[in-house]
C-alpha cells in the first residue's frame, strides 16, 4: 500500500490493522475496541464533557488544566461540528467541506485560548469519534510519516497556522482515502463481529500509526 503521495510504502497493512483490533493481554492492548466503542452521551452528532476524555483512551493524558480549556471550548467546537454533515466522509469531501474540517483548528491559533498545551492532535482525538469518517486522528507519528515537500512539506520558519497544516494533510489524507479505498473498505471488516465498527479514515491511521510505531 503505498500512501503520503507514494512517499511512503507499507508492505503488511493488512497485518497491522489484524494486530491492532485482535484482543491482547493486559498491558499490551490497543486502543480498540475501548476508543471507538466508548458511550457518552450516545449521540454521534453532540460534544458532552464525557467526549473530552475521550483521548485518554489513546494514550493523552487530560489534565484539569486540559479538561478546563477543553470545556471552555465545547460551544465553539460544537458550532463547528454542526457545520459538518455525519453523512460526509472525507474521501468523497469537496473543498469547501475540507476547509471546514481544518477550521475546527482555529483556536489554537486564539491567543486567547488560556491551557496552550492543547494541541491539533488533541482536539482531533475528541471530534474523530463524532465524524469518524471525516475528521483525521493525528500525532507525532502521523505528522513525521506525511512530513515530506512533496507531501506535507515542513513548516516554513515563520510558523503556519494550524489551519494551514490541516489544509495540507487532509489533503494528503484524502488521496490516501482514495487511492486505497477498495483495501481500506476490506480491511474495516476485520473487526470482531461484536466490536464497534471503524470507518476507512480511523483504518487509515491504524495503518500510518502503526507502522510508524513498528
Amino acid at each position: 500500500m503505498k500512501l503520503a503521495r507514494g512517499t511512503r510504502e507499507v508492505l503488511d497493512a493488512e497485518s497491522l490493522v489484524t494486530e491492532y483490533v485482535s484482543p491482547h493481554k493486559p498491558g499490551l492492548r490497543y486502543a480498540y475496541p475501548y476508543y471507538d466503542g466508548l458511550v457518552t452521551n450516545n449521540d454521534n452528532q453532540t460534544l458532552c464533557t464525557g467526549d473530552l476524555l475521550a483521548p485518554a483512551l489513546l494514550g493523552v493524558s487530560v489534565s484539569l488544566d486540559r479538561m478546563h480549556t477543553l470545556t471552555r471550548l465545547m460551544p465553539l467546537l460544537q458550532r463547528s461540528l454542526d457545520a459538518l454533515s455525519p453523512g460526509i466522509d472525507l474521501a468523497s469531501a469537496d473543498e469547501t467541506t475540507l476547509d471546514l474540517v481544518a477550521s475546527l483548528y482555529d483556536p489554537l491559533d486564539d491567543p486567547s485560548v488560556e491551557d496552550r498545551d492543547v494541541k491539533g492532535s488533541l482536539l482531533a482525538k475528541v471530534l474523530h469519534r463524532k465524524r469518524p469518517s471525516l475528521v483525521p486522528l493525528f500525532d507525532s507519528k502521523v505528522r513525521v510519516f506525511y512530513q515530506h515537500e512533496s507531501c506535507v512539506p515542513p513548516a516554513p520558519k515563520l510558523g503556519r497556522s494550524w489551519r494551514d497544516y490541516m489544509q495540507l494533510l487532509l489533503r494528503a489524507m484524502q488521496e490516501d482515502l482514495r487511492a486505497n479505498a477498495d483495501e481500506l473498505r476490506r480491511f474495516s471488516r476485520l473487526v470482531p463481529p461484536d466490536g464497534p465498527p471503524l470507518s476507512p479514515l480511523r483504518v487509515l491511521d491504524i495503518v500510518v500509526w502503526t507502522s510508524s510505531a513498528a
